[in-house]
């Protein structure tokens, strides 16, 4: 007998598969979990939420089919109302937790929960770092002229946060204003905020996409963001819209490499009667440079190489 079937035809659950949330809550017949229950990078999940949206305004507008798109509608909107065991939470269906009830009908992006879970589950790699120009980088990461830097995750995702000579720039900070996740994001719109003593920093997104999760300990401890930049002081997680546009507006290997050697260069002439700091022949720059310049000097830096408000 074919192990996915019953001797009357009704398809059941191999050993060892599980099943898709889609079916776990009736909308679909059959569908098997492919992905460990990581529905935000679900082709399935994609499609199917594209299609829930779409059936949702079809019932709105009423328009012709709208009855038969229905379904898919209401599932969303009764989550709530089914009984525990029907909502499980995916980290329960996976076996990673041994009981939670999913309160967010499975918009996991949306989820305090899955944000700590993910924490959890994904350390921060980070790759080998040389020195430029005074300047530590990476071959792996992407840079934004902000002085960002994005890492592009297997999930398809991007990881982001400041990059060392940012983090230069800054030195001390007095706390950090992240976005919701959830939040859509346009290129170059203001996404974060750097609370420092010479003026708040709001530093520009450097992708299109949505916030899909935060780094909640540097809202608890600020300091990481300078003190471990590629570290535990990343920043956010974004799914971007459109991955081949976005790298078409990051600088990598030998052109980012260039970059921050004219933007050394431009620093060094700028600051070296005031910090006696050159980073000419690969001199490291100071790891605070607040600390040696006044406020005025120290803006007009942060405005020219950071672009933030």
């Amino acid at each position: 007998m074919n192990n996915s079937k019953t001797s009357q035809g009704l398809r059941i659950i191999p050993t060892g598969e599980r099943k898709c949330i889609w079916m776990e809550t009736g909308v679909v017949s059959f569908k098997l979990c492919t992905n460990q229950f990581q529905c935000t990078s679900c082709s399935f999940d994609l499609a199917m939420s594209n299609q829930a949206q779409k059936s949702k305004e079809a019932v709105l507008e009423n328009r012709p089919g709208a009855a038969e798109k229905k379904q898919i509608v209401e599932w969303m909107e009764k989550f709530r109302e089914l009984p525990a065991d029907q909502r499980k939470c995916r980290y329960m269906m996976s076996g990673d937790v041994p009981y939670k009830i999913c309160p967010n009908s499975f918009r996991c992006g949306e989820c305090s929960y899955d944000q700590m879970m993910q924490d959890r589950m994904q350390p921060v790699y980070v790759p080998a770092l040389d020195q430029v120009a005074g300047f530590f980088m990476s071959e792996e990461y992407y840079y934004f002229r902000n002085h960002t830097w994005l890492h592009l995750q297997r999930n398809g995702k991007y990881r982001v946060g400041i990059d060392d000579f940012a983090r230069r720039i800054i030195g001390k900070t007095k706390g950090i204003k992240l976005p919701p996740v959830g939040r859509n994001l346009d290129l170059e719109q203001y996404a974060w905020t750097v609370n420092h003593e010479y003026g708040d920093l709001e530093f520009i997104a450097p992708a299109a996409g949505v916030v899909d999760s935060v780094n909640r300990d540097v809202v608890e401890d600020a300091g990481k963001v300078t003190e471990e930049p590629y570290k535990d002081g990343w920043l956010m997680t974004i799914e971007p819209k459109n991955i081949t546009k976005s790298n078409k507006n990051f600088l990598k290997g030998a052109e980012a490499r260039a970059w921050m050697l004219d933007e050394s260069n431009l620093l060094s002439k700028t600051i070296s009667d005031k910090a006696g700091v050159t980073m000419h022949d690969g001199a490291e720059m100071v790891k605070d440079l607040s600390a040696h310049i006044d406020k005025e000097k120290w803006q007009e830096i942060v405005k020219n190489h950071l672009h933030v408000k």
